[in-house]
């Protein structure tokens, strides 16, 4: 039997839907998370939807939770910076959303009051040209420290691939010679501030996802426990070669659900 933990971190892709398609068990699942006080968040890599909108995903396949449980990498990015950083000035490499999240969270926009920049976060950014790549790179080289959301080259839209936020990362890191902090999967930045927006420590805490080389890694990375389904990305054949395992195996939230 699978034991209790405090604390579930859930990936969503793979986990709760794929696509527009609810996976088996999802909605019993976390209906039990809420009936019996459980501590979670749904966690995303995602550099440029905000939490509204993986809301909005969610209660159109029936999933009605609030933004409370609901952690993006920019988000937990911008919260990193701003624990880091209090009232810092930061370079934003991103679109509005991340442009309003560095504003929430009370820290300076360099790329507007033309201030020496204490960090450059880099988003998904759709206008990225010569000149933003400059000012980063200058930024970083000055001092500043540079931080990428995820490290992910290319992005998945309806029938096609496009660059994603690790291909401008990935620019300003060839131009400064400098690697930068990754805050998503497999890195353990983005499930380690949702244990501390939670209040949870590591070890009563267990990341749930369907990728082994990011969700599971960064389980290990955090200190977590780890589960794996099998409703997504990774199969028992990819589990049988990969040198990361997983603590517990499940074919879905459904057997997760029929175990507890």
């Amino acid at each position: 039997m699978l034991p209790l933990f405090t604390t579930y971190l859930i990936d969503l892709d793979g986990v709760v839907y794929r696509g527009e398609e609810i996976v088996p068990g999802a909605h019993e699942f976390i209906d039990w998370l809420n009936t019996n006080q459980k501590k979670y968040l749904f966690l995303t890599n995602n550099s440029f939807a905000s939490e509204s909108q993986v809301l909005t995903k969610l209660a159109r396949l029936g999933i009605t939770v609030s933004s409370s449980h609901v952690l993006g990498a920019g988000q937990a990015a911008v919260q990193n910076i701003a624990r880091r950083f209090p009232g810092g000035n930061v370079y934003v490499v991103g679109e509005q959303p991340l442009l309003a999240l560095v504003r929430d969270y009370k820290l300076g926009i360099a790329n507007e009051n033309k201030r020496a920049a204490d960090v450059v976060i880099v988003g998904l950014d759709r206008n990225f040209n010569y000149t933003t790549l400059t000012q980063a790179t200058q930024a970083v080289m000055a001092g500043a420290t540079f931080i990428t959301i995820n490290r992910d080259s290319l992005l998945p839209i309806a029938g096609s691939l496009v660059p994603g936020c690790g291909a401008m990362a990935a620019a300003i890191e060839a131009a400064s010679s400098t690697h930068p902090e990754v805050v998503g999967k497999p890195q353990p930045t983005l499930l380690q501030e949702g244990m501390r927006l939670l209040d949870s420590k590591p070890e009563e805490s267990v990341m749930i996802g369907d990728s082994l080389d990011t969700d599971i890694l960064a389980g290990k990375a955090a200190g977590t426990h780890t589960l794996f389904v099998l409703s997504g990305k990774d199969t028992l054949k990819t589990l049988a070669k990969a040198e990361v395992k997983p603590e517990f195996v499940y074919e879905n939230l459904a057997a997760v659900l029929a175990d507890i």
